[in-house]
């Protein structure tokens, strides 16, 4: 009734209402500031919706009814389409590289409903190193590898790269990325011979994560400009021989019985042991899980060079009651003078240590360490030991600048225990008076 009164009113004023007048006032004037907006500023928009909605933005106006087919990036994933089950994303990526016109710079393609072979990808590929592609993100079904097709390695423009379930078979007339710095791999499958090969020839590569990767082997890394390294994975060695420039290492080596029955006979010092000098200027350091008893295996006593950028140290799965893990940190903290933030992850367990020791050090012993430079420690999964309270007292009392402590005692510690724990800490002298001490259960 009110659009009948409103059309009455109108046609009273010779159709020209005023609630009308204004209505297409607005409406042209909103039509203009659509239309006339820079060009920079609509690749900007387009860049950040979702494809789909890019796409739709085509019927706002005559200018913009072509302009999502210049989009540099392009990302196919269940986030940006939501497709019916009679539409195959394959398809759809085809249709839209068949209108799009100009460079892409950015492609990232996420196979989550599953695909059946490469054959699509590769069409894409050779359509995309052909348009001047930057960025690649190519992430497959976990249920199988999906061997590369060859056309990825004639993207030679290439800065990123991000591959997750597939396989490298490295041609033989391929010459590396001259232009990656970016190297993501997740649930990769290469031999060792093609990951030197690979790594060795990017020659700016910047960073490197390679994460759960299908077989064991001896990593061998030579990039002399590389700067973040991040490792997960189950290999039986690893060795830095040439990376003079690396600043962010973390490493974690995963749990399996074959490398518990190597680690367990095995007298042979690990590789990364050798190449301690080669990261002297490492700034953050990571060694998770079993890394510390790889580190430690056979008869091996690590001693660690002077690290003077080295500031953030992170341990997981270190043993308190374990004479080599606790050498290894003493070693640590005699040669890093800047340290300033420390983590550790305790797992002091002594039917699992394979030297057993129940002091951390000497009390003398403390005077040989600096910690004047350290701010900020946590401790977690404290069972109250001795040699765990005896690290603590030496913290507090050699750490003149610490600033917070934080613990977190473990979920099996009961509450006489945690008490017993907390009057102890409590104690203890402190070198620094702003330190704040805060004990979590």
């Amino acid at each position: 009734m009110e659009d009948e009164a409103i059309g009455i009113r109108a046609f009273e004023y010779g159709g020209r209402h005023p609630l009308w007048r204004r209505d297409q006032r607005c409406k042209c004037e909103m039509e203009d500031r659509i239309s006339t907006l820079p060009s920079n500023i609509i690749e900007l928009i387009l860049i950040y919706l979702p494809l789909a909605e890019a796409v739709r933005t085509s019927i706002l106006s005559s200018r913009w009814r072509f302009q999502w087919c210049t989009i540099p990036h392009l990302i196919f994933d269940n986030q940006s389409l939501s497709l019916p089950v009679k539409y195959k994303l394959e398809n759809v990526v085809d249709q839209v590289l068949l209108l799009h016109s100009g460079p892409i710079h950015k492609f990232t393609f996420n196979a989550y409903p599953g695909i059946k072979d490469v054959a699509p990808v590769y069409r894409w590929l050779v359509f995309l190193s052909r348009n001047y592609l930057k960025e690649l993100v190519l992430k497959f079904c976990a249920s199988r590898l999906y061997k590369l097709p060859t056309a990825l390695y004639s993207c030679q423009a290439i800065v990123s790269l991000d591959l997750h379930d597939c396989e490298f078979n490295l041609p033989r007339s391929f010459n590396g990325f001259s232009c990656l710095t970016i190297l993501l791999l997740k649930k990769i499958s290469i031999s060792e011979s093609d990951f030197a090969s690979l790594i060795s020839k990017c020659p700016l590569l910047r960073k490197l994560v390679f994460i759960d990767f299908y077989w064991r082997c001896h990593l061998k890394l030579n990039a002399p400009r590389l700067q973040e390294l991040i490792v997960e994975g189950v290999f039986s060695n690893i060795y830095l021989q040439h990376t003079p420039d690396l600043a962010s290492l973390s490493l974690r080596l995963k749990e399996d019985q074959e490398f518990e029955d190597e680690h367990t006979e095995s007298e042979e010092e690990c590789d990364f042991n050798k190449c301690l000098t080669n990261i002297l200027k490492i700034e953050k350091l990571e060694l998770q899980k079993h890394f510390l008893d790889f580190m430690t295996r056979g008869h091996a006593f690590v001693q660690f060079p002077i690290y003077n950028c080295l500031k953030k140290v992170f341990l997981s799965w270190f043993s308190f009651v374990d004479l080599k893990h606790v050498m290894l940190l003493q070693s640590l903290l005699r040669n890093t003078p800047v340290l300033n933030e420390l983590e550790i992850e305790a797992d002091s367990d002594e039917s699992i240590a394979t030297t057993p020791t129940s002091s951390f050090f000497d009390k003398k012993e403390s005077r040989n360490f600096s910690l004047d430079q350290l701010r900020n420690v946590r401790l977690a999964e404290v069972v109250g030991v001795r040699a765990e309270m005896e690290f603590i007292e030496f913290l507090l009392s050699s750490a003149s600048r610490l600033e917070s402590l934080i613990i977190n005692i473990k979920l099996a510690v009961d509450t006489l225990g945690e008490i017993k724990i907390y009057k102890e800490i409590m104690r203890f002298r402190r070198a620094s008076t702003r330190a704040e001490i805060v004990i979590l259960d």
